[in-house]
This record gives C-alpha cells, structure tokens and sequence, in this order.
C-alpha cells in the first residue's frame, strides 16, 4: 500500500473577519475529533509532514501520537501552507480575499484556469505539488501511509483539480476533509475526496 492523506486540520474557532488567524488553534472539540479520526486510520504511518501554522501542527501531533509517529519526524513545509502551494505572494492573495470575498475567490481556485495576483498558476502548481507526492509515494522506503496536514484552500484546489469534475463551494472540504491518494500499480495516482471524516 502506497497511500497519502492531504487532510484538512481539525475544528478551529472561527476567525474574526479581515484577520488571517495564522495564530488560530484547536478548539478542544478538534483536538477529541482528531484523535477520534487518528484511531480510525488503517496502515502503518511512514512519514508525516505539516503546514508550519500551528493548528496544522497540533493535528498532525495528535495523528502521530495515536499512531506511534515520533513528533521530532513531522516535516513542516511551506507548500502546505503559510503560504501554500497555490500562493506566490501571501499579502497579494490576501487582498483578494478582502476586496473579491471568499466565495468569489475559493470558487476561482475551484475551477478558474487564470490566476488572480497572489496565487501561482493552476496548472504549474498544481503539477509540481502532485510530483512532490508522486516522488514521495514512489520513494523505496515509503510502503505504507504518508499523512500531510494542511489548510482548507489547498486540499480544495487540489482535490477540484485532479477529480473528474470540479468541486462546487457546496463541496468544500469540512475540518479534517481530505483527500487519500495512491499509488496504483500502474505508477498512476488515483484520488478519493472526503468532504468530512
């Protein structure tokens, strides 16, 4: 088994408008929910990696814990947020949020081929992120599961643009939503979306 999970973090308080919340942690309710999920999860867990904010961090801790990953082996990288795989410049893409509204922008990066200023170009980003996890499911030692732990907007341009059809707003990824992707033997990935657990 060659799988990874691109999963959204678990349940936050809301964030106060025009506040990007990088400082937002778990509510207890996430922190139950994750561990809740963390049992459920089946395969040994062979490497994890986290957005370096810090409610990503703490769901990423939880799923170690519950399932006997050492902590100090969790990879924090910036293509799972702060900024993001999808984001050039984060202070520009903000400002998109701000004057267009989240719905004009989260359905832009639904389905949109051109990019707002602040965000990377679909196709690019979306290829380069999906040969980061190709390389890593492809990789000797990596037989089993590989868990990264990241934001709504990521999982959602992800999950809409490898799926046969886009995602509409109605789809977009709840607390701990994610996408399981794997490996086929054929070296193709195959992709499974998860709106919630």
């Amino acid at each position: 088994m060659r799988k990874l999970i691109l999963i959204r973090h678990a349940e936050r308080p809301e964030i106060a408008p025009n506040e990007v919340g990088n400082d937002v942690v778990l509510t207890e309710q996430g922190k139950q929910d994750t561990t809740q999920y963390a049992k459920s999860i089946s395969g040994q867990v062979v490497s994890m990696m986290t957005s370096p904010i810090e409610r990503c961090i703490e769901t990423a801790e939880i799923i170690a814990k519950e399932n006997g990953f050492p902590f100090e082996q969790i990879e924090r990288s910036r293509l799972l947020g702060n900024p993001g795989f999808v984001i050039e410049d984060g202070k520009i893409a903000w400002q998109q949020w701000q004057t267009k509204g989240h719905d004009v922008v989260n359905q832009h990066l639904l389905s949109a081929t051109d990019a707002l200023p602040g965000f990377a170009d679909f196709e690019t980003a979306v290829n380069a992120f999906l040969n980061n996890i190709a390389t890593s499911l492809a990789d000797e030692a990596s037989e089993g599961l590989h868990v990264w732990v990241t934001h709504d907007v990521m999982l959602a341009t992800l999950a809409s643009r490898t799926l046969p059809n886009n995602l509409t707003l109605a789809d977009w990824p709840h607390f701990l939503g994610h996408l399981i992707v794997t490996l086929e033997e054929t070296g193709e990935l195959s992709f499974e979306y998860l709106q919630k657990p």
